[in-house]
């Protein structure tokens, strides 16, 4: 694990606590806290018993989300001269953070009584509970630990900072009323004051700074995860929109969802970076439409025509074609015929390079005839764009679209260069002109797409097979990812240091579609390849 940067963005008269671990970005006080926490797991901040460590969470939430901060910006000095209050730009900004709520001082001056009397409860809570037996940190420990930072804070704020003097009235909250209290909040800053003279100063960039900063950083750092059993449904990949909730829904955030757990969400946005959020006070809504497709032909009493697939099961091309032809429904609409064919003239490997011509002058397979196109349709990326039209599947263009047409492209890559490397070692290499830079150089192209389908496994770009049909491009990415596997050759271990791809294939080596088309076995009924024949 990179070691993490930590500093503050300016935000008009917000400063923003940001802490970074390469490209990934976390924006709220309480989850970089916790990731510090499971970095730095033996530090002597970190409550030391699981009893310790709830009351840690309790004060932090009584603090932020209890009604305690709240409560404190009721008793911020409206009536000082040259005071924030006063100050046009941060009540703009306070305006546009709370959803058009203005901070005027007739509204301050009704929610103060009503915002004394709450604190007042949790000054009683500190000294006559916690503090009441003399301790001097809130768990009883010998130094401050992560309860104190999360219960000391809008105290420190009310006692020690300058711009709230006057917020509490002395008669009610003295020194003398709350001693403990009081004698708690000092000793923290004492020992605050203490570690900043030994340590480095906090660097504060601007929105700038830190966009540069993050751009240029190492890849991400960790994989997110996620938990598809989610109460929202959501699905890894989606593309969402996050806020907070209890701020007037400001600064949202848009990006693909990669990370979902009961603690935090993960999106990937459109500059590349992973950015953590919160749950508690956080929404999350889709933005993006999920991908839902028919799995059957739809009736619309049109009839299917007849349709041979010329094919070999070695072929990579030839089994990509089937299986979206298994997801669709139309499997059982085609009538496969088995060729071999080779660029050369090879017996046993291009016997039937003559018969394939008659519909593809190419001579490569897979070769599609049906009854509405007699003369042959080939590629297999054509022939999967009219198994789509049968079946009445339209391109779904979310967010996603691009990338997925793009990753086809690196499948159809990987196929490609483990026919030119088994043509150089199956025949070329017998009659002495193997090219052993040239294999090296197309095995270089398999791994680069195979790590790339690691990245957007990860990122969840690359969606999990459902209960619904596949589309072309994810079953593109699994026949090529499968079949670097099936020719030891290679010499290509795909599911080494990828684990998000080994768990994408693992939902896929257990599909019906990919059951029925194993390289090693029939497809079903067909009739060997003799010559042309009729449908």
């Amino acid at each position: 694990m990179p070691r993490p940067d930590l500093a503050s963005i300016d935000v008009g008269y917000r400063k923003i606590p940001i802490m970074a671990i390469g490209k990934d970005i976390y924006c709220d006080s309480r989850l970089i806290i916790s990731k510090l926490e499971s970095l730095y797991p033996h530090d002597s901040l970190i409550p030391s018993t699981p009893d310790k460590a709830g009351m840690r969470k309790l004060f932090e939430n009584w603090t932020i989300d209890g009604g305690i901060f709240a409560n404190t910006v009721k008793l911020m000095p409206y009536w000082v001269d040259n005071g924030l209050l006063q100050n046009k730009v941060f009540l703009d900004d306070r305006q546009r953070l709370m959803g058009g709520r203005r901070l005027t001082a007739e509204a301050m001056q009704a929610g103060r009584p009503d915002g004394l009397q709450n604190l007042q409860q949790a000054f009683e809570l500190l000294e006559t509970t916690f503090l009441a037996d003399g301790r001097e940190w809130v768990l009883g420990t010998r130094e401050p630990t992560l309860a104190d930072i999360d219960a000391v804070w809008p105290f420190e704020w009310l006692i020690v900072d300058k711009g709230m003097r006057g917020s509490l009235p002395d008669q009610h909250f003295g020194e003398e009323t709350y001693p403990r209290v009081y004698a708690w909040v000092r000793r923290f800053m004492a020992q605050v004051w203490k570690k900043k003279q030994s340590t480095d100063t906090p660097t504060s960039l601007d929105g700038s700074g830190m966009r540069d900063r993050l751009l240029n950083a190492a890849t991400a750092s960790e994989n997110a995860s996620f938990d598809d059993n989610n109460l929202l449904k959501l699905q890894r990949g989606e593309e969402v929109e996050i806020y907070p909730s209890d701020y007037g829904e400001m600064g949202k955030s848009n990006g693909i969802l990669v990370g979902l757990t009961t603690t935090e969400a993960v999106i990937r946005n459109k500059l590349g970076l992973y950015v953590h959020f919160p749950r508690w006070n956080f929404s999350i809504v889709r933005t993006g439409a999920v991908v839902h497709r028919s799995p059957k032909p739809k009736s619309t009493g049109s009839k299917i025509p007849k349709i041979r697939l010329i094919y070999h099961p070695f072929s990579p091309f030839s089994r990509t074609v089937f299986v979206l032809a298994h997801e669709l429904g139309l499997a059982k609409h085609i009538t496969l015929q088995k060729a071999v064919v080779c660029p050369v003239p090879i017996a046993g490997w291009s016997d039937n390079n003559s018969d394939v011509a008659a519909y593809n002058p190419m001579a490569k397979i897979p070769c599609l005839i049906s009854e509405d196109v007699p003369d042959g349709i080939y590629d297999s990326r054509i022939i999967c764009e009219y198994l789509n039209e049968l079946a009445f599947v339209k391109p779904n263009r979310d967010a996603r679209y691009w990338q997925l047409r793009a990753l086809n492209a690196a499948a159809n890559g990987i196929m490609d260069a483990a026919v030119l490397i088994t043509y150089e070692v199956r025949i070329r290499k017998e009659r002495n002109l193997y090219f052993n830079e040239w294999v090296a150089g197309q095995k270089q192209k398999i791994v680069r797409a195979l790590d790339r389908f690691e990245v957007v496994a990860e990122e969840g770009i690359l969606p999990h097979p459902s209960n619904g049909p596949a589309t072309h491009d994810e079953v593109a990415v699994a026949v090529a990812t499968a079949m670097t596997g099936q020719m030891g050759y290679l010499g290509i271990d795909w599911t080494k240091q990828r684990p998000n791809l080994v768990e994408y294939m693992k939902k896929w080596e257990q599909r019906s579609s990919f059951l029925k088309t194993l390289p090693t076995t029939d497809w079903g009924v067909r009739s060997d390849m003799k010559g042309p024949s009729k449908i």
